[in-house]
């Protein structure tokens, strides 16, 4: 690969990492509640049923 293939391939990942939605300064906690509930509710299991076996 020559010089310019290489600045090329850099300037297009530094592009592609860029954000292009705006930040809007509020936490959003609903959404990662939402997020989060399977997680939840995976971990609430695994400890009923590690209960269950004692």
């Amino acid at each position: 690969m020559t010089n310019i293939e290489f600045k090329a391939l850099e300037n297009a990942s530094r592009t592609a990492m860029v954000w292009s939605e705006g930040y809007d300064g509020q936490t959003h906690y609903g959404d990662v509640l939402k997020a989060l509930t399977p997680a939840f509710l995976i971990l609430a299991t695994a400890a009923g049923l590690m209960l269950a076996i004692l």
